[in-house]
């Protein structure tokens, strides 16, 4: 196929031609970041939290009256909850990762050190928080009855935690060496010591920056206020059952109180992550209606082509051209319009990634992010052209003499 008489009509008639190649780069551009921007939002959700998502529930225990024992109610609920055959273990809390609450503090390695080395999530436990929350403690102990401490709306100062446990990332972090059971940390102006290390503990809030998401940390307190957390974990395949029988099990013990709604970790997960979710699909969906636009845009110029040229057409079909040569040639002036506006395209889409890590902190595109979209843009242009092209091949060379 002779490349110079392509080139040759295209010149003729260039306004079409280039509002085309335009529309391709924006299409290669917008896809391919597109693209990325929802591969790594899916990654953000499969992250794992650390926790026995499949049997962990929770929900917020609001006491009614004046002021009173919140502690003794709270350990009375605990114990009950406990007693029970389908429970594993249950706890009390401020927050839980994913779900929000708990509290965030500026970790150093020594006191009054200007800028802590890195930001964290901590949570207020009790001896049963690991084995509530399923847990993998990979050094180190648990805490013992003896280090936890009372924490509640007139002693609110978890930074004084004496001992702590935290997670393998905040561990790694703060301690590059992999030594960091036995050391002191400062969640302000007294040390705590790391007694224990987690496998993986995500942060309270899914939306937390990427290199801190897993940096998390509990504390030996056992919560009491008018409001809290309780944590439970249910033996395997009783989780659902044990979420229609605690709340009558806790008005027995003391009908003073109002139970939250119920939420099964898995509901936790997705109540978290549905913001990054429905931008994954409108940028999904954004993409699909703008490679349909550009398909239908190569559909209109290529039959507008089509009709301007048909006694051309005519001629060279009564000169012996084939069909299979017109379709040849739509096809490769196709492919030499899209392939222009894919070359532009990728400039726009480096240019534009450059823009939004400088200003968004997020990762260089990949180039097999650029390939693949250039892929999808140059095969669209070929499918999108063979209506036409089919057409114009069924010219007869009669055309010719009209």
């Amino acid at each position: 196929m002779e490349i110079r008489p392509i080139l040759s009509a295209m010149r003729r008639n260039p306004i079409g031609g280039i509002l085309i190649v335009l529309q391709i780069a924006l299409t290669v551009a917008i896809v391919c970041n597109a693209l990325f921007i929802v591969q790594q939002q899916t990654q953000l959700m499969r992250r794992p939290s650390g926790l026995e998502e499949a049997s962990l529930f929770s929900f917020y225990n609001i006491w009614g009256g004046g002021s009173d024992d919140f502690k003794a109610k709270t350990q009375t609920d605990l114990n009950a909850i406990r007693e029970m055959s389908d429970v594993e273990d249950a706890t009390v809390t401020l927050g839980l990762p994913l779900l929000g609450g708990g509290y965030s503090f500026s970790v150093s390695l020594y006191p009054d050190q200007p800028k802590g080395v890195t930001n964290a999530s901590l949570f207020p436990v009790d001896t049963h928080g690991i084995k509530t929350l399923g847990l993998n403690l990979v050094a180190g102990r648990n805490f013992n009855a003896d280090e936890i401490r009372d924490l509640d709306q007139d002693h609110d100062n978890p930074e004084s935690a004496t001992v702590v446990i935290v997670s393998k990332a905040l561990a790694d972090r703060l301690f590059p060496d992999g030594q960091a059971l036995g050391r002191a940390i400062y969640l302000g102006k007294t040390p705590s010591t790391i007694i224990g290390i987690v496998e993986t503990m995500q942060a309270s809030h899914a939306t937390t920056a990427t290199d801190i998401a897993d940096h998390a940390l509990l504390a030996p307190f056992q919560w009491q206020g008018s409001t809290a957390l309780y944590a439970v974990r249910a033996k395997p395949g009783k989780r659902d059952a044990l979420m229609q029988a605690i709340p009558t099990k806790l008005a027995q013990v003391n009908h003073s109180r109002v139970i939250g709604r119920m939420s099964s970790f898995e509901d936790v997960r997705k109540d978290a992550y549905r913001p990054l979710r429905a931008m994954a699909i409108i940028l999904g969906c954004v993409s699909l209606m703008l490679i349909a636009i550009t398909g239908l845009g190569i559909v209109g110029l290529t039959s507008y082509w089509v009709a301007q040229r048909r006694r051309q057409i005519g001629i060279r079909r009564a000169l012996g051209a084939r069909r299979v040569d017109i379709l040849a040639y739509f096809h490769t002036e196709n492919f030499l319009v899209v392939g222009m506006g894919a070359v532009a395209g990728i400039i726009l889409a480096k240019g534009t990634n450059m823009l939004v890590v400088e200003h968004f902190e997020m990762a260089q595109l990949p180039y097999a992010y650029i390939f693949f979209s250039v892929l999808i843009v140059l095969l669209l242009g070929q499918l999108s052209v063979l209506w036409p092209a089919v057409r114009a091949s069924h010219i007869p060379p009669v055309q010719a003499i009209r």
